[in-house]
């Protein structure tokens, strides 16, 4: 029996075929666009710049709510206040979120950060001198020593 090729139907799949699963991250991406039940809120905008994505929110609450794949983080900015929001994920998705706010620097806090003072070391002289203002204090304030009664018994 000779082998006979199947004809060629358009359109037509192997019922064996099934298109592969989406990974997490992309499920996470998928979802990040579909809007939260409690109201009416605008997904996060992203726009590109030099290749880079900067991804844009509207206040605090909406960073919070922001979905991140785990181990991973994105940094967002804020569109309302000069505040970028660094979130991320550990290995089991728990998120975490640190606020950094935008400051100008002028130049008068450019300048070089201070010196430490030089450091100064005590000559022999030095210490011999000290040694001597001690020794003369010492001499000093060595009152006559009063004998106990004990002492005065033996």
């Amino acid at each position: 029996m000779a082998y006979t090729p199947t004809p060629y139907y358009p359109g037509y799949q192997p019922m064996y075929y099934q298109p592969p699963m989406p990974d997490q991250l992309a499920q996470l991406r998928g979802q990040q666009f579909q809007p939260p039940m409690q109201g009416p809120q605008m997904p996060p905008v992203q726009s590109q710049q030099n290749g880079q994505s900067m991804v844009w929110v509207n206040g605090e609450q909406e960073a919070m709510g922001y979905l991140v794949a785990p181990n991973s983080a994105v940094a967002l900015w804020d569109s309302n206040s000069p505040t970028i929001y660094l979130k991320q994920a550990d290995a089991s998705g728990k998120p975490s979120i640190k606020i950094y706010d935008l400051v100008e620097r002028s130049n008068a806090t450019r300048t070089a950060p201070a010196q430490e003072p030089s450091i100064r070391y005590a000559t022999q002289d030095d210490l011999d001198a000290l040694a001597a203002r001690v020794d003369a204090l010492s001499a000093k304030e060595k009152p006559a020593r009063k004998a106990t009664a004990k002492e005065d018994v033996e």
